[in-house]
């Protein structure tokens, strides 16, 4: 037989792989691996139909392949799905921002997310997870709440920049308030940028003198390496 370099996919890799689901993790137990998310789709739960996505974490180190099913509130009218306090899909959105924007935990009462965006961001650029279970707020509730603990970016040179940056900028709460600014709107995070946007701030009124002055005395000394 010739070799022509033919390569198995991805599917023929893992179709072996143990499947395991949501409700049979146990609070305090964690799982790591290769993440992937599902697009919504509709089913029916007791003659009422729902939205729910899926969240797949395939770890090859051990061969399993965890289904995690997240039911959500979806508006397809503009792409929206929507996490309440104390629900899975608020859990982990919320535990996701903290570790990847370095944003506080539990502030919000909800979550409101454009759905595309959300599954894209992962899907493209995060290589693996590991998330904790976690017990949920409802008794009712038939599996745990999931709580991410740790992120491995993929080799994205935009998305590695915006990290380091919002990593040097932990103990400098205005560039902190800049640079999530603009990753907000998904523009490039420059030193040149994080400035306007300081600027911006106080134009607008949303920083004060002093805090905009003390933004660029810390911008500076982040430029002189300290």
């Amino acid at each position: 037989m010739l070799d022509l370099g033919i390569k198995k996919s991805g599917k023929e890799r893992t179709e072996n792989y143990a499947v395991k689901y949501l409700n049979e993790l146990v609070p305090q137990e964690e799982i790591s691996g290769e993440i992937y998310v599902g697009d919504i789709k509709k089913r029916e739960v007791k003659k009422k139909e729902i939205n729910e996505f899926y969240i797949i974490i395939t770890d090859h180190d051990t061969q399993v392949k965890w289904i995690c099913g997240l039911i959500t509130s979806y508006y397809p009218e503009n792409g929206t799905i929507y996490g309440e306090r104390g629900g899975r899909v608020y859990s982990f959105i919320d535990s996701l921002n903290h570790v990847v924007n370095k944003s506080m935990t539990n502030l919000e009462d909800s979550y409101s997310v454009d759905f595309e965006t959300f599954r894209k961001s992962i899907n493209d650029n995060i290589s693996r997870i590991t998330v904790k279970a976690v017990a949920p707020s409802s008794i009712n509730a038939k599996a745990a709440n999931l709580e991410v603990v740790s992120v491995q970016l993929k080799d994205n040179p935009e998305t590695q920049r915006a990290s380091s940056l919002l990593d040097i900028t932990d103990e400098y709460p205005q560039l902190r308030m800049a640079v999530t600014n603009i990753m907000d709107r998904k523009e490039k995070v420059t030193r040149e940028s994080i400035a306007s946007e300081l600027k911006s701030l106080f134009d607008n009124k949303e920083m004060g003198e002093r805090e905009y002055k003390h933004g660029l005395k810390e911008l500076d000394k982040m430029n002189k390496g300290g």
